[in-house]
């Protein structure tokens, strides 16, 4: 079942690839970005996690809380540097997909075909390719993303469920939901 604006966040607890404890309910009172990502390997989503990281110390003094969940292991994840440099954000290793199934995050064929009509594919690798990513053979090819705004009373006021791969919310979006501005950005 997809969630949708208005509805509760669902509450869930997952070991991040520290073996913390991350009990998304504790973050209660401060807006939450919950991102669902593909894999490890996924270019798509990589080069997404960058993008926001680039506005990381903004998000971090706005006080928004941003969660990220990826199918791959912890193990996975942790061995990549990449992934590890996404601290002090809680990155979880979900390959059960047991929060993605509780989210209502889909696997599609169809959307996955789409992806190689509406993205540059070749252009997401290249981006990605200097972060030296690991493979994980196990991931889904078809796992669409989703994103979720939730607001400080635990409320989702956003729920984006991706059309195809590389679609999550426009960063612009994610940082009107936090409350920061670009100071380049024309008036």
């Amino acid at each position: 079942m997809k969630l949708q604006a208005g509805n509760t966040a669902l509450d869930f607890v997952a070991k991040d690839i520290y073996g913390n404890d991350v009990r998304l309910s504790d973050f209660r009172g401060k807006k939450i970005i919950l991102s669902f990502y593909r894999n490890v390997s996924c270019p798509f989503c990589n080069r997404r996690v960058h993008q926001i990281m680039g506005n990381n110390i903004r998000l971090k003094n706005a006080g928004v809380q941003l969660v990220f969940l990826f199918e791959s292991s912890n193990e996975k994840l942790s061995s990549s540097v990449f992934h590890q440099g996404i601290s002090p954000w809680p990155l979880i290793g979900d390959p059960d997909k047991k929060v993605y199934k509780q989210y209502g995050v889909e696997q599609s064929t169809l959307k996955m075909m789409k992806t190689m009509l509406v993205a540059n594919v070749a252009q997401a690798k290249k981006e990605t390719k200097e972060l030296n990513l690991p493979e994980d053979k196990d991931a889904s090819m078809n796992l669409v993303p989703a994103d979720f705004f939730i607001d400080e009373n635990f409320k989702i006021v956003k729920a984006h469920y991706g059309k195809h791969l590389d679609d999550h919310v426009a960063i612009e979006e994610l940082k009107a939901f936090a409350g920061i501005n670009d100071p380049f950005s024309k008036l």
